[in-house]
């Protein structure tokens, strides 16, 4: 049995030889959401990342980055992943979007007959959060 082995299943069987720690704040990589660095009980740090949802273990040494632990097919895993590069993409407004909102404002106005200051109430706001907040979490 490995060492790796041996990790992984004194992980999942809660045998306290080796536990689990985050790898710090400072960690730009979105894998470390879902990845820990291994510790044994004399507090020792090993060059081992396990998955925090299903302890599944992989060799990790800060020289050769995160190209074995992005493979990982945990679920878990995967979604922790997903909402990462969602919540971190850039999304540039472009000429044509600003157009349609202003189009849509516009027509919201007329329409409802509502005046200006409608517009900067914090109730529209909340709504137009929660309104791209549920658009942002459904699609996949």
């Amino acid at each position: 049995m490995t060492l790796a082995q041996r990790i992984e299943h004194d992980l999942k069987s809660n045998g306290g030889e080796y536990v689990i720690c985050n790898n710090g704040p400072s960690k730009k990589s979105g894998f470390w959401e879902a990845f820990g660095i291994v510790y044994n009980r004399n507090n020792v740090k090993l060059d081992y990342a396990p998955c925090k949802s299903c302890n599944k273990v992989y060799t990790f040494k800060t020289t050769t980055g995160t190209a074995t632990i992005s493979k990982h097919k945990c679920h878990v895993f995967a979604s922790k992943v997903a909402v990462t590069k969602v919540f971190f993409k850039k999304h540039i407004v472009t000429k044509q979007e600003k157009e349609m909102m202003t189009i849509t404002v516009v027509d919201y106005r007329a329409t409802d007959m509502r005046p200006f200051e409608s517009l900067s109430g914090l109730g529209l706001k909340a709504l137009i959060q929660m309104v791209l907040d549920i658009g942002l979490s459904s699609t996949g």
